[in-house]
């Protein structure tokens, strides 16, 4: 895809912002967790990240700045309302930019659940 189109699969598939489903945006290698009971891979469940984009294609539509509405600018090239910018994020410091990742495992009895933290 990315010699095709020239995106990657990180540019894609994963953001680095808060979530729930899809997949982690890994700062590091990923660590995705087997289940303890099962041995199978947990389902990422949420992501609580220190940052929020302030630009590009993962900027929700509500945040994004009023003069790209109805205009032919890309999704990737959007940029956030000069006037609510400030109060972007949660304004949580999570260790070196990085974040918190919840998976389940939505197979076993009680749904059990673990967390990794990456930074």
């Amino acid at each position: 895809m990315e010699e095709e189109r020239g995106y990657d699969y990180f540019g894609v598939a994963t953001t680095q912002q808060s979530k729930v489903g899809g997949y982690p945006g890994w700062t590091q290698a990923p660590r995705w967790p087997d289940c303890a009971a099962c041995g199978t891979r947990m389902e990422h469940l949420l992501s609580i990240t220190a940052t929020e984009p302030g630009r590009g294609r993962w900027l929700p539509l509500d945040d994004r700045d009023p003069r790209q509405i109805g205009s032919a600018t890309p999704s990737w090239q959007a940029v956030s309302d000069p006037a609510t910018f400030h109060a972007f994020g949660h304004h949580m410091g999570l260790g070196d930019l990085g974040g918190m990742y919840f998976f389940v495992c939505r197979t076993c009895p009680g749904t059990p659940y673990v967390h990794r933290y990456d930074c």
